[in-house]
């Protein structure tokens, strides 16, 4: 049953999210300092002596690559700290799985989505034919993530029973055409950039103009495309939805009482995910949602008036005593652990050296000014052949002259040792990415929940690679149409 003052689903799924959160902030509240540091103050607040003495004991000797099959699962010929292995443990149980390849889904109840369906139809088979002028100009990520979220998309479309797609921050419009020209489906776009919006109507007359060339009976429904920012309070949204039910209306429906549609948002970022999920829960016509998350630390951690807020958003977070994230720890959980831990392991990490000569750097800063501390510096990428100090004159390039590092600044003693430390930096950093999962997971159970209190069966599944979108998850619910 649901716990006591929440209302909601009590199904075995939910009761074993709730099970899932308490765990993790038992893990988070002894070891959740680690997420709530900062690399960058890894000398200036001596944070490698902050680890238990066992851990640092032991990890001394370790090199990066041993660590990172280590942090992968691997077998090391080494005896490791209890409390250590314990916690690498928790981190891989605890976090939702992240394989694609063999998805676990969280599903609440039976909800109407059903198992993905690949209908070869017409549509999808010139689509293919043509797929080379539809990945034109998209990068191999977005082609992922694209050629993924649609077929989810489509398929929530269908137990919807809706042909309307709300394309939310559709950028230059590679989803919606996919969604359009691949799925036939009827798609209206929301971006904010107006400069974006005048280049996808240009991809989108380009394309057709190419199609019915080669194909000369072809005919679909090109997207829509609106300028608009899609603000959170109450008043905006009507607004909005007046906007899209006018844009369905006079192209592609026939009344405005067959208007019903889905969202669908790739990588909404911060506080737009939770204020797509306020609109799916709040608006009848609203039939279903399809979104993956991300910029976790751009989230509202404070009530945000008639909005709600980023997070938590679930009404059983919203009660319990401590679930608040930190934005250090937020910030960490939207970093790719996959792709970290493969550098590791490869030996491929000189450019991870960057955080050791960024919290060295930090050291230098602060003694000229306290004002300095965590400042924006201009973003450095660290090769083989980039020492220290062409790294610190790069970087603090837009810095007046009195507050820029001295030749004597780089020579002394204390940075030499420092410098020296680096696969210290680079250990400390691996171990708050091995607990940045749980930080993410936190994040998504919330979602769930707050579709889950509200009877909308949400799923909460792994579709990319993480390696190539280290945002993987699409969290998908559609209302019942019987």
């Amino acid at each position: 049953m649901a716990p006591t003052g929440i209302t909601g689903c009590a199904c075995s799924t939910c009761n074993r999210v709730y099970a899932t959160i308490d765990q993790i902030f038992r893990v988070l509240d002894v070891y959740g300092w680690l997420l709530d540091a900062y690399v960058v103050d890894f000398f200036q607040d001596e944070l490698w002596a902050k680890l238990p003495k066992s851990w640092t004991n032991v990890l001394e000797d370790v090199s990066p690559e041993e660590f990172g099959v280590w942090l992968m699962g691997g077998k090391c010929n080494r005896v490791w700290p209890l409390s250590l292995l314990t916690l690498r443990r928790m981190a891989n149980v605890l976090q939702i799985c992240r394989d694609h390849l063999h998805p676990v889904s969280v599903r609440c109840c039976q909800g109407p989505i059903k198992k993905e369906e690949n209908n070869n139809t017409d549509l999808n088979n010139l689509y293919d034919n043509f797929n080379k002028q539809f990945i034109k100009r998209v990068k191999q990520k977005k082609q992922h993530e694209i050629e993924k979220i649609a077929q989810v998309c489509a398929t929530c479309a269908r137990a919807a029973n809706t042909k309307c797609i709300v394309d939310i921050g559709a950028g230059m419009g590679h989803l919606a055409r996919a969604l359009a020209f691949k799925y036939g489906l009827f798609v209206t776009c929301v971006e904010q950039e107006s400069v974006l919006s005048r280049q996808a109507r240009k991809y989108d007359k380009e394309l057709v103009n190419l199609m019915v060339k080669k194909v000369p009976e072809f005919y679909c429904k090109t997207p829509i495309h609106i300028s608009a920012k899609l603000e959170a309070a109450r008043e905006e949204r009507r607004e909005i939805i007046t906007r899209l039910e006018r844009a369905f209306v006079n192209n592609f429906l026939p009344d405005v009482n067959s208007f019903g549609f889905g969202l669908v948002g790739l990588h909404p970022c911060g506080d737009l995910t939770p204020t797509l999920l306020q609109i799916y829960t709040s608006e009848r016509r609203a039939r279903f949602i399809c979104i993956i998350g991300c910029c976790y630390m751009k989230l509202t951690l404070e009530p945000m008036g008639d909005t709600g807020r980023g997070y938590p958003l679930s009404s059983y977070l919203s009660k319990k005593a401590n679930c608040k994230l930190s934005y250090a720890a937020l910030e960490a959980a939207c970093h790719a652990t996959e792709k970290h831990c493969d550098k590791l392991k490869n030996g491929n990490y000189n450019d991870l050296k960057v955080h050791a000569y960024r919290a060295a750097l930090e050291t230098i800063l602060i003694k000229k000014s306290i004002k300095l501390r965590r400042t924006q510096l201009k973003n450095i990428k660290v090769k083989d052949c980039l020492s220290f100090e062409q790294y610190c004159t790069n970087a603090t390039e837009d810095l007046s002259q009195e507050l820029r590092p001295s030749a004597r600044d780089y020579k002394s003693v204390e940075m030499m040792e420092y410098l020296e430390s680096w696969k210290k930096v680079i250990i400390f950093s691996s171990i708050r990415l091995m607990l940045a999962s749980l930080v993410e997971t936190v994040v998504l159970l919330d979602r769930f929940l707050f579709l889950s209190e509200r009877n909308l069966c949400p799923i909460l599944k792994p579709i990319f690679d993480a390696r190539i979108s280290p945002r993987n998850f699409v969290l998908m619910s559609a209302k019942r149409t019987d």
